[in-house]
């Protein structure tokens, strides 16, 4: 999806496309690596475009960096999904709306998303039943925090 102009991108558009290829990795990437990966989804990126938006990921604290070779490789925090999900929260909006705006997101999804979002579901059902949880609003089930956290 581009915005105005035939070369520019909806904002965000960039950096949803490299979280979606690192957590797609199995391990970190590199920029060269994350840009090959990019290529293969249709992305056609300058090497300086992803290096500085995982730059940038990195500095927003989405994005953990470790050294590999004479470069970095990169790979997602539990803060990238935390702020994706409070994204997608916020977008469904207040009131009535949210229950259309859910059974439309639920008929667009793929047979394993649906597979995905039953399992999580089941699986938060269980914590609820078994014990009291102390996963924070918004936390994935696995993403427990320590209380007292301060979320990002």
């Amino acid at each position: 999806m581009r915005g105005k102009g035939a070369n520019r991108r909806v904002a965000g558009e960039l950096e949803s496309a490299v979280l979606a290829v690192l957590w797609e990795a199995d391990g970190p990437l590199t920029p060269a690596q994350t840009q090959e990966a990019l290529t293969s989804d249709g992305h056609d990126l300058a090497y300086t475009s992803v290096a500085t938006t995982l730059v940038r990921l990195h500095g927003k604290g989405l994005l953990e960096r470790t050294t590999a070779g004479r470069g970095h490789a990169y790979a997602p925090t539990s803060a990238a999904a935390r702020q994706l999900a409070d994204r997608m929260r916020g977008l469904l909006g207040p009131g009535r709306g949210r229950a259309v705006v859910l059974s439309h997101f639920v008929a667009g999804l793929t047979a394993d998303d649906e597979a995905t979002l039953l399992a999580l579901l089941a699986a938060t059902e269980g914590e609820d039943e078994d014990e009291p949880s102390n996963r924070s609003e918004g936390a994935a089930p696995g993403e427990d925090e320590p209380s007292g956290a301060l979320s990002s």
